[in-house]
């Protein structure tokens, strides 16, 4: 009885299987890759998206300087509780990005207003000692502005001091248009009695520019 012979392998299956045995090698090394092995210099530029981090991987310190600007915050990203102190300055801000409507009631009060004040001052013509005598006078703020305020009183014929004598019937805004914000000046008027000095009325009106 004769043995019957095993054909052996082609050179292309030996070939073949090698190639099998180190691809199973290679994978097996991809499995094992070993620690802080990969680094920056290891990764495409954008291979890490936004979807590869983690929740809170990305810290302030990992963040350099200036690297986050206004167009890369989404609408409403930020919120009051996350700013911090004093961390808003008006340079900070743009023209026109602070409305009324964006301003908690109260939350400015006049100390926080820088507003463009001017005083102006206007005399009547003098009463002389010892005459009696009715005077009216009116102080005009300059143009574009209007008047916010003012008042008035006797004071000498030579100088701005209060005196002692007269009295102020009244004083208002004129025009006096009651209702409307056309008002640019401000008007006293009054009488004085018999007395020993010279004396003249003045008037001050307070203006702000419109």
């Amino acid at each position: 009885m004769s043995r019957r012979r095993v054909p052996l392998p082609s050179p292309a299956m030996a070939v073949a299987v090698c190639a099998l045995f180190v691809a199973l090698g290679g994978a097996s090394y991809a499995l094992t890759i070993p620690r802080n092995s990969v680094g920056p210099n290891q990764l495409r530029t954008h291979a890490v998206t936004s979807t590869k981090l983690g929740t809170g991987a990305v810290t302030t310190r990992a963040i350099r300087d200036g690297a986050i600007s206004g167009r890369k915050i989404g609408s409403g990203g930020v919120h009051a509780s996350d700013l911090a102190g004093g961390s808003v300055r008006s340079a900070a801000l743009a023209n026109g990005a602070v409305t009324g409507a964006k301003l908690a009631p109260d939350s400015v009060s006049a100390t926080q207003l820088i507003l463009p004040v001017v005083s102006v001052e206007a005399f009547s013509a003098v009463l002389p000692a010892n005459q009696n005598g009715f005077r009216v006078v009116g102080a005009t703020c300059p143009a574009n502005h209007r008047a916010v305020g003012g008042g008035g009183g006797w004071v000498g014929a030579e100088s701005t001091d209060a005196i002692g004598y007269g009295t102020v019937a009244g004083n208002r805004p004129t025009p006096p248009t009651a209702g409307t914000d056309t008002q640019n000046g401000w008007e006293v008027y009054g009488t004085d009695a018999a007395n020993p000095i010279d004396r003249r009325l003045m008037a001050t009106a307070i203006c702000i520019a419109t």
